[in-house]
């Protein structure tokens, strides 16, 4: 005989309900037993004991999830004692711990970089002095100073290009490596034994006065003060410059139109320049005395302003000092009848008055040279000529750039 037992879905619900409470029954820890000695203190060598959670606080919701046909949320649940950890279902995986790792600066050659620049003076100097024998046309000298421009500057074109900049030195280092390639041109054009020519001269004068606007502009770019190198060095323009070396030359310059020359030594190079001329008739003292100079009826002061510039050593001597030529070495020329300078105080209302001095490489001197003059002197016929060691450069006061 068959019998069908027919069990309907709430009844099988509160059967595994039932089931679940008497395990949960069983499994409930015995409660803590009151010490004699104070009701509900545990004993201090015992641990507690978390406290029980209701049992149909646990259940809440189990038979309407049942019903709905959902299980059980597997979702991690705070273990108690361990604050902030969690239980995965998978007891093998473990959490990833990840590292700030912060990546290694690069090291880069910046410093070196503007230190060379800042050193670089000497190849500037040397492009000088070959561009002074290229003037004169000294082939002895042209070939000396070539040899010794395009040996400095291929050596330090290979420094340079070897070091690794930032990008906020890739201009300097550009502008650098286009001086030193100018020099070593102006050395390479110049180098062996074929006389000058003036293709030879135009070329090489050229590429030296390149390699002088390209250190300039690497001067420009370097982020820190570098030794102040006067305008003399930095920025002259040899094309517009006369120089001399032989006493037979007595071609006029005009004014603000550099001379430059060596010391006695041989060891240094000298500018010497006159900037300007001014008329005046008064000159005032600035000793407190009130005292002052008036030119006699008919008669004028003839104000010169002079520039001398110590360019820096080039030989092979010791010495780095200048002296400056002696207000005496200036005499004025007009209608055959030469004028010396007239000797007045350091400080007057002209300013700073010239005299003889030491400078230091790189340091400038300026000052007044004051004449005594006819008033009806004209410019046009006046001359300045400079006595130095091995020549008497003029400059022609009507002259004017």
């Amino acid at each position: 005989m068959k019998i069908q037992v027919t069990v309907d879905f709430p009844d099988a619900v509160s059967m595994i309900l039932a089931l679940l409470f008497f395990t949960a029954f069983l499994l409930i820890p015995s409660p803590v037993v009151s010490d004699a000695t104070g009701l509900g203190t545990s004993d201090p060598g015992q641990t507690q004991q978390a406290p029980s959670r209701d049992l149909s606080s646990i259940f809440t919701g189990v038979e309407e999830r049942f019903r709905d046909g959902h299980f059980l949320n597997p979702t991690p649940v705070s273990v108690p004692g361990a604050a902030g950890s969690t239980v995965t279902p998978d007891g093998n995986e473990t959490a990833l711990r990840t590292e700030k790792i912060t990546p290694p600066v690069p090291k880069y050659d910046d410093d070196e970089l503007m230190q060379l620049v800042e050193e670089s003076s000497a190849s500037l100097l040397l492009s000088l002095q070959n561009s002074y024998a290229l003037y004169v046309w000294d082939e002895s000298l042209v070939k000396e100073s070539a040899a010794e421009l395009r040996t400095f500057a291929t050596s330090l074109l290979e420094e340079v290009e070897a070091l690794d900049v930032s990008g906020k030195c890739d201009v300097l280092k550009t502008s650098f490596i286009r001086a030193l390639e100018s020099y070593r041109t102006a050395g390479t054009v110049l180098r062996g034994n074929t006389p000058l020519n003036s293709t030879m001269v135009d070329i090489a004068l050229d590429a030296n006065r390149m390699g002088s606007h390209h250190l300039r502009e690497a001067f420009e770019y370097l982020q820190c003060p570098v030794q102040r190198v006067p305008e003399e060095i930095v920025a002259i323009d040899l094309s517009s410059s006369l120089l001399y070396a032989k006493p037979g030359i007595r071609d006029e310059l005009e004014l603000m139109q550099r001379y430059v020359y060596m010391d006695r030594s041989r060891a240094n190079e000298i500018s010497l320049m006159l900037e300007s001329v001014k008329r005046i008739d008064t000159i005032y003292y600035l000793d407190g005395s009130g005292n002052k100079i008036e030119a006699e009826p008919g008669r004028m002061f003839l104000l010169v302003k002079v520039r001398v510039t110590n360019l820096g050593h080039i030989g092979e001597g010791r010495m780095y000092r200048i002296q400056t030529p002696d207000l005496r070495d200036f005499a004025l020329q007009y209608r055959g009848t030469t004028y010396s300078p007239m000797k007045l105080p350091t400080r007057t209302s002209l300013g700073e008055s010239y005299a003889t001095v030491t400078l230091d490489r790189y340091k400038v001197k300026t000052g007044y040279i004051v004449f005594d003059v006819p008033e009806a002197l004209t410019l046009d016929e006046c001359s300045i000529q400079v006595k130095l060691p091995d020549a008497s450069p003029v400059w022609a006061l009507g002259k004017t750039p």
